[in-house]
């Protein structure tokens, strides 16, 4: 089934008042490459608006966004290109993030999904709960099957060489390849371990071999051979934990981080963000819920520039309370928030050309 490219005139973003430009006197910017958003106001829906402070200011959008939305979002390979899901909607930018248009409609919620971005400007979004997957061309929407009926799959990845070739995870721990986009799916290797219930799967995109996995009950899981080969983490937890969330660096594929609860303890700190600097095979506790407001699945971004620092956060809508951003440095220990009024980040893409330049797809609960 494809979607076709909603119409509608585009209204050119203007700063407004006040607002601080999110341009600098040499914005990088070329023809053929990425360059800096050169706007102060982002036109669009309001799911997704840019900071260049680590969210000290947020870009104001021309559109307020509207309940219940939960806005997940990838910059592509195309030169000055992103793509953003939102509700039941697909939506494009061309110029680095300043002005958004909807491309497509999906019947399914995608409150549930995520992006990932491949090569020749491609994007999937896949449901972590849910099917199908989308697939994401220009402006064409397309869909394909999962490779597991009725259920959705918690990872994917494309090779960055080959936009047809696909790996997944799928919840019980296996992996799954596809060479024609989607189309066709094969197992590959061994589950993740017997009887495993997969929270989180994180694909190395510079090494679709190298998959780091978040577990119920039994922390994490590593696989440098695409799953030939699985061996358990050390370091999550004093005994059985639950890994809800994983994120490896593209600054480094060596750090990765892993947010998730040791079941050996019952107070704020049983909630932790782990840390290893070998692939996954060990990792130790760098932040607790006592030093930062964690919760089952805290969404955490790696630097891409850095890999010692990581980006994470907190929000809700109940009592209007708002979101923080949290930026932490592994190195010194340092950890840093800043507060906005919005529900809570669902997302967050660095521009390639800059990395300080960060989009955040936001949630809107009330």
């Amino acid at each position: 089934m494809i979607f076709s490219r909603l119409s509608g005139a585009l209204v050119l973003a203007v700063t407004a008042a006040g607002a601080v430009n999110l341009s600098t006197a040499n914005p990088a910017a070329a023809d053929d490459g990425w360059h800096r958003p050169l706007c102060g106001v982002v036109q669009g829906d309001g799911s997704v608006t840019i900071t260049r402070t680590d969210g000290t200011f947020l870009a104001p959008t021309t559109t307020d966004l509207t309940p219940v939305a939960y806005t997940k979002l990838a910059a592509l390979s195309t030169p000055n290109t992103l793509v953003a899901i939102s509700k039941r909607s697909i939506q494009r930018s061309t110029d680095a993030g300043c002005r958004w248009h909807q491309i497509g409609s999906t019947e399914q919620d995608l409150a549930a999904y995520d992006v990932a971005a491949g090569p020749d400007g491609t994007a999937f979004a896949y449901g972590i709960n849910d099917q199908p997957i989308y697939r994401v061309q220009g402006d064409t929407v397309t869909t394909v099957a999962g490779p597991v009926l009725y259920d959705g799959v918690v990872g994917l990845a494309v090779d960055p060489a080959d936009a047809r070739v696909l790996r997944v995870v799928s919840k019980a721990g296996q992996v799954y390849d596809s060479s024609d986009g989607g189309a066709t799916w094969t197992p590959m290797g061994l589950p993740a371990g017997p009887d495993q219930f997969l929270y989180k799967a994180a694909i190395d995109p510079a090494d679709l071999d190298h998959v780091v996995v978040g577990t119920m009950g039994n922390g994490s899981f590593v696989t440098f051979d695409g799953g030939r080969s699985w061996a358990q983490s050390t370091g999550v937890g004093a005994g059985r934990s639950n890994g809800f969330a994983v994120a490896i660096s593209a600054a480094d594929p060596g750090t990765v981080w892993l947010e998730g609860y040791d079941l050996s303890q019952n107070d704020n700190g049983a909630r932790h963000i782990w840390r290893s600097t070998d692939g996954g095979r060990s990792f130790a506790s760098m932040l607790d819920g006592n030093q930062a407001v964690l919760i089952n699945g805290t969404p955490m971004w790696p630097s891409p520039a850095d890999p010692d620092v990581l980006y994470f956060a907190f929000g809700t809508w109940f009592g209007g309370y708002g979101t923080d951003l949290y930026r932490y440095q592994a190195s010194t220990g340092r950890l840093t928030s800043q507060h906005n009024s919005h529900d809570d980040i669902a997302s967050v893409a660095f521009n390639p050309v800059d990395p300080r330049v960060m989009y955040l797809g936001l949630v809107e609960e009330r």
